[in-house]
């Protein structure tokens, strides 16, 4: 297969994706969409076999059977109310996917490489945003589907192990771009560490109402991982995808945060989260409920006597109400 063959044929399957990702933006051409991203990317991985030369490698067979099946299997089980946690799982296994391409790639030699920095320092970037990516969608996944408490988790110093974990994991990638330390397994090691003690910090510290928007954001950062990634081993349709999947996802994310009157700042940071102790509960539960009954004694109207003297009521049902599986009752 030729480079500029090969080119070629990455840049319509990129445009591909981009087509697939547009549809989806509307209700009746999201199938559509759906269906035209995945055989685009179909089409990718067996560019990939092809250009690289290892359709004799059996190993990759079984791997692409095995995958396919469990994926198969999943997406026919799961509910559509389980369905913000399969998108977190499934960007966490990207995001692990791109770790292990990171980690390939800097055990690697390179020594013959034209641009051996750029390869060490894209390969340790893709291993801190690809382990960061895995363990916070896997901390979402785990509040959306009640494994794990869905309350923000504040612990002791969590700002302060926040702020090093992710200092640390970038000081590692600059050890590591530099070549300071000979063997590079120990900046691995540094990096997968650190990494996901910052994706553990930062993502448990979300409530489960705001889990949508931060797998949201995985999901960008998924893609980032898989285009960096991609960067370290010279593969031009991984970067330009990966890419498209980060900045669709980021786009989203925005809007998301917008319709939500909420910033992305204030979701990752926990603010309004505090530690919780049983004497503040008490507290606040006392000043809440002598705020509400200060405030229904000024106003003429009440809430349910609004309702009893309306003609029509709608009622909108939201992601709450589908979790909580109660817009059969509501209709009746």
């Amino acid at each position: 297969m030729s480079a500029l063959f090969y080119l070629v044929a990455c840049v319509i399957l990129s445009i591909a994706v981009m087509v697939g990702i547009a549809f989806m933006s509307k209700v009746t051409t999201a199938r559509l969409g759906n269906s035209i991203s995945s055989v685009a990317m179909l089409l990718g991985i067996i560019l990939i076999l092809v250009h690289n030369q290892i359709l004799a490698q059996w190993v990759i067979y079984v791997a692409l059977f095995i995958g396919g099946a469990i994926g198969f299997t999943m997406a026919k089980r799961v509910k559509m109310i389980q369905m913000p946690q399969m998108v977190a799982l499934l960007n966490g296994i990207g995001g692990a996917a791109s770790a292990v391409v990171g980690i390939i790639s800097a055990l690697s030699d390179n020594t013959g490489s034209v641009y051996p920095m750029f390869e060490r320092a894209t390969a340790y970037l893709a291993i801190v945003i690809g382990m960061t990516t895995l363990v916070g969608s896997l901390v979402a996944a785990g509040k959306l589907h009640k494994v794990l408490p869905q309350r923000p988790l504040v612990w002791s110093f969590h700002s302060w192990g926040t702020s090093l974990s992710l200092i640390i994991s970038f000081a590692f990638i600059v050890i590591g771009t530099v070549n300071a330390v000979g063997n590079p397994f120990w900046i691995v090691v540094g990096c997968f560490i650190f990494s996901s003690l910052f994706g553990l910090y930062f993502s448990v510290r979300v409530g489960g109402a705001d889990m949508p928007i931060t797998i949201s954001l995985l999901n960008s950062l998924s893609g980032m991982a898989a285009s960096i990634a991609g960067m370290a081993v010279g593969d031009v349709l991984l970067v330009s995808v990966g890419a498209i999947v980060g900045a669709s996802g980021l786009l989203l994310t925005q809007i998301m945060c917008r319709a939500m009157n909420r910033s992305l700042m204030s979701i990752l940071l926990g603010t309004g989260a505090k530690k919780v102790t049983p004497k503040t509960v008490v507290k606040e539960s006392v000043k809440t409920e002598v705020q509400e009954i200060r405030e229904e004694k000024k106003e003429t109207k009440t809430a349910g006597s609004v309702l009893a003297s309306a003609k029509n009521v709608i009622i909108v049902p939201g992601y709450g109400m589908a979790l909580a599986q109660a817009q059969h009752q509501v209709k009746q």
